[in-house]
């Protein structure tokens, strides 16, 4: 398995300024992880500092851990030019990574339609301004992808739908073993319906309850999620790993996003994900 870390894990750290892009590809470096995704869920930070980036690719070169995913966040409802457009630039950031894998939302992450009619307009959309990302990320050699990611572009089927679709060899997923719990499917569901057409794969466990307090997201299955140590939540990781076994050249990257203390989590994430992979081989 190609066990990598999403600098996501880290935001928390990189928002309070205890650590910059820098420190995160230092402490992956001495960490068991092989690689990082950059998550640029924040918006144009990267698009506006080409230092920034010129100088992460560089020192990631150095110290031999390659960002093999660039995540941006996306709305392409109306397949709106200036909106593909700044995906094409997000692109060529990606490029300037050294990034293979580009990853881009289609929709706000809380969106979802209110009807079937508007689901088929809006996908009809979706697809036009997919294809015309895909389309200049294969000038870059970068293979394009959508997460199964909030609310409306969730589940192994509409996912699915969306590749096959968009009909391009180089538009591939994002696959998160977790989220599509958002959307009431369970993790084994969605991973079997996506890893064949998987270029990069987000680990991740919740805590699942019926009822819960302030702080957990509620799904559209009427259930409680809350992000945690992978190993200590819910999710079936054993046999998630069984399955990502079998794509042994695709990208793995833990996505912690509890409410633990940061670097002990990731460290533990880590350390459980090898230890359970192992007892699954």
């Amino acid at each position: 398995m190609k066990l990598g870390v999403s600098s996501y894990c880290f935001r928390q750290l990189m928002t309070s300024g205890e650590m910059d892009l820098i420190g995160v590809l230092d402490w992956v470096a001495a960490s068991p992880a092989g690689h990082i995704e950059i998550a640029a869920m924040d918006g144009e930070y990267y698009l506006e500092n080409e230092a920034v980036v010129r100088d992460t690719a560089k020192h990631a070169e150095e110290i031999g851990v390659p960002i093999v995913n660039y995540l941006v966040s996306g709305d392409l409802r109306s397949a709106d030019s200036n909106e593909v457009d700044r995906l094409r630039r997000q692109l060529d950031v990606a490029h300037a990574f050294g990034a293979t894998v580009f990853r881009h939302d289609v929709a706000p992450w809380a969106w979802r339609e209110q009807d079937p009619g508007e689901f088929e307009s809006t996908f009809a959309q979706v697809v036009e301004g997919c294809r015309a990302v895909a389309d200049h990320a294969a000038d870059l050699g970068i293979v394009s992808t959508i997460e199964n990611h909030g609310f409306f572009m969730n589940g192994s089927e509409r996912l699915a739908r969306l590749v096959y679709a968009v009909d391009r060899p180089n538009f591939r997923v994002t696959l998160d073993l977790g989220n599509g719990l958002c959307v009431g499917e369970v993790p084994g569901k969605t991973a079997a319906g996506l890893i064949d057409v998987a270029a990069s794969i987000g680990i991740k466990d919740f805590h699942i309850r019926r009822s819960a307090g302030e702080g957990w997201l509620k799904t559209l299955a009427g259930d409680y999620l809350l992000g945690t140590v992978t190993g200590h939540g819910d999710v079936d990781i054993p046999g998630l790993l069984a399955l990502v076994a079998t794509k042994p050249d695709v990208p793995v990257s833990l996505e912690f996003e509890g409410m633990e203390a940061p670097l002990p989590a990731i460290e533990r994430s880590l350390a459980n994900i090898i230890r359970l992979n192992e007892s699954v081989a």
